[in-house]
């Protein structure tokens, strides 16, 4: 029975990362469950944001200012992005043609 499980959930997995494509699926699972554990508020999120190459993580900044939030540079690729977000949200900073993939962690702090 487990093996039957566990491929499903392998399954799941796969689908997830089709359809998402540039979010993790472990961060996609964690969104979803703390929006319906907790529907008075919005996940507190911790992502980073890779883009593809070396691009202004100035502007790219600016255009995340929209949402609020806290924004940091790891490196010449990678935006560290703090505050509260919806998996809808994430999705959305993924659109950007830019972006080659967003990890991170969500927790249900709304700190």
């Amino acid at each position: 029975m487990s093996q039957l499980i566990e491929a499903e959930y392998d399954e799941f997995l796969e689908d997830i990362k089709n359809r998402l494509q540039k979010i993790e699926p472990e961060l996609a699972m964690q969104a979803m469950y703390y929006e319906r554990k907790f529907t008075d508020i919005e996940p507190h999120a911790e992502i980073v944001v890779e883009y593809a190459h070396v691009v202004d993580l100035d502007k790219k900044r600016f255009g995340l200012e929209k949402y609020g939030f806290e924004m940091a540079k790891e490196d010449d690729c990678k935006l560290r992005v703090v505050g509260l977000m919806t998996l809808n949200t994430i999705y959305e900073i993924s659109k950007d043609t830019d972006v080659k993939k967003i990890s991170g962690t969500i927790s249900c702090a709304s700190y």
